[in-house]
Parts: structure tokens; C-alpha cells; sequence
């Protein structure tokens, strides 16, 4: 039997999840701005946020009224799509790229007048081969508001911009590993703080589901049950399927298949371990028995996959 887990349930689903995926954390743009300023983000497909370090500003993307940005507040879109952001609503916008340049360059725009705003926006890079439902349940724009100087994140918010002062740049190995974690912070306080989520996000708001979850990320090696994991997360095997399909939209068993297969790419790209071994890792009985379900979920064998064919 698998080891059994503590009620506080300390592994971290959505920690496993991002890391596995290769989640990646960037800061791109950081400056002082005079108002009236305003920049254009072209789609990017990868998640992006932005942080008002001082002064209050608007967000907004095409179909969605401007989002009120106060100090402190923290906005994300999860699916990297086409926004901008400005000191007030109507403002001429300049594409990011440009503004970000021209901080590079030491020849910051937006610096006529007094100064008004305090901004830090980031990028979020993953490996987007290795698919999974969290991609689908966060929603187009992800607003953090009333958060208190005291709390983790903002002291990770601090500590980022205290790296970017002392460095005189936006990245490095530390601004980067912080941005990382900030960025599973504000995740997690959005999981936290919103009830009304769907898909794997509600899933991580149902105890019992979220027990099997942990047992499933915990262990992916485990040959797991409807009947082990029901026993384990106090439901029956209908209801936990249920369960599952409802707001994951897998079953518990595709999910663990799925998940296996994602570890495996993981490590079959960013590792050196054998096939072999890789398959007994995450739970697939022989390295054949992984090839051949590797190749049926991704198009391309384990071997081609690390030789980047």
C-alpha cells in the first residue's frame, strides 16, 4: 500500500503541476510613468501580469469592460491574450516591447510631468506540449486586490523589485526563481480566495478530490484503483468518477494516464535518465508498454522526442 498522507495534506497539487510543466518566471518591464501614458500587448499565448507597485491604473482586453487597477493590486491573463494597460481608459498606447526597450537602453518613455505610477509586468513560459486541464479553468483575467504589505506575496513582490534595484537588471538567477514563486503565489491566493472556480481549479476546492489528487501527484508510480482511491479519499467508486468528470472532466484513471504521460515527457526531455527507467518512475510497466502510449498521446516516440526529432 501506498504511504498514507497527514490531514493538512502538505503536497502541493498545483506546485507539482506548474513545475512539472517547466513554469517559468520573467520580468520584462519595470519602471516609473508619467501619466498620460499607455502600452499595447500583442496576444502572446503565454500568461502575463502586471503589478502596481504605486499608483492606480485600468487594464483592459477586447469583449471585457477595463479592469480598475489599484496600488497593490495584481492583474493576470492566464491565456496571454491581446490587452493593454494605461494610466486612464482612451490614452495612445505604445506596444511593451518598445517601452521595455527603451529601459534597456536607459532612455525610459513616459517620464514628461510628474510621476504618477510604479509598474512591474512579467511573463509566464511553460512547455505547452505538456498539456493539462489547469489550462483551461483559469479565467481571461485575473484580478488580486486588498493585498496587505505583510502578506507572502507581497513581501515576494518587494523582494523582486529589491533584486532589480541592486542588480540593475530584469533577470538573473535569483529575480527569475522569485518570479516563479510569485507566480504560484498568486495562483494560489486566487484558488483561495474564489469560490465560484471551475474544472481542476474547483477540483483543488473539494477536500476529497483533492486527496485522491495528492495521492495520485504523491505517487503516480502507485498501481492506483477506483477502488484504492475511493477507499483512500472516502468516496465510493461512482462517486469519485463522478466527482472527476464533473470538475476535471477525466475520470480518475484517464487522469493518473495522463498525468504519468506528462511526468514522462518531463523527464524524457529535461533529464537523462534511461527509458526504462523513466517508465518504472512514473508508473508505466515497461519502457515499451510507455513508448507506445507516449506515442498514441504526442505523435513521436520517447526516443525522437529526446533526440528532438
Amino acid at each position: 500500500m501506498p504511504e498514507s498522507l497527514s490531514e493538512e495534506y502538505s503536497f502541493d497539487v498545483l506546485a507539482d503541476v506548474l513545475d512539472t510543466m517547466r513554469l517559468r518566471g520573467t520580468i520584462f518591464f519595470r519602471s516609473k510613468l508619467a501619466a498620460p501614458w499607455g502600452m499595447s500587448l500583442d496576444s502572446s499565448g503565454m500568461p502575463r501580469f502586471h503589478i502596481a507597485l504605486s499608483g492606480m491604473c485600468f487594464v483592459g482586453a477586447k469583449q471585457y469592460q477595463p479592469v480598475n487597477v489599484d496600488e497593490m493590486d495584481i492583474v493576470m491573463l492566464p491565456n496571454g491574450k491581446e490587452h493593454w494597460i494605461a494610466d486612464q481608459p482612451g490614452r495612445e498606447l505604445v506596444p511593451s516591447q518598445h517601452a521595455s526597450e527603451a529601459c534597456e537602453l536607459g532612455r525610459p518613455l513616459f517620464q514628461v510631468g510628474r510621476i504618477t505610477n510604479q509598474l512591474m509586468c512579467g511573463l509566464v513560459r511553460f512547455d505547452t506540449q505538456m498539456t493539462h486541464p489547469i489550462l483551461d479553468t483559469f479565467p481571461d483575467i485575473l484580478h488580486l486586490s486588498n493585498i496587505d504589505h505583510r502578506e507572502s506575496i507581497w513581501l515576494t513582490v518587494m523582494s523582486i523589485n529589491t533584486e532589480i534595484e541592486k542588480s540593475g537588471g530584469l533577470s538573473g538567477r535569483i529575480i527569475d526563481k522569485l518570479t516563479e514563486l510569485l507566480i504560484l503565489q498568486i495562483l494560489s491566493r486566487y484558488v483561495s480566495q474564489n469560490e465560484q472556480t471551475s474544472g481542476f481549479l474547483a477540483a483543488l476546492g473539494d477536500r476529497r478530490i483533492l486527496h485522491a489528487l495528492t495521492l495520485i501527484h504523491q505517487q503516480p508510480a502507485y498501481n492506483w484503483t477506483l477502488t484504492s482511491l475511493g477507499a483512500q479519499s472516502g468516496m465510493s467508486r461512482a462517486t469519485i468518477v463522478r466527482h472527476f468528470e464533473t470538475s476535471i472532466g477525466l475520470s480518475p484513471i484517464a487522469y493518473l494516464v495522463n498525468w504519468r504521460l506528462v511526468k514522462a515527457y518531463n523527464l524524457i526531455k529535461y533529464s537523462t535518465a534511461s527509458i526504462d527507467e523513466i517508465a518504472e518512475t512514473v508508473g508505466f510497466k515497461t519502457a515499451r508498454t510507455l513508448s507506445k502510449a507516449f506515442q498514441r498521446r504526442y505523435g513521436v516516440t520517447p526516443n525522437n522526442l529526446r533526440r528532438g526529432k
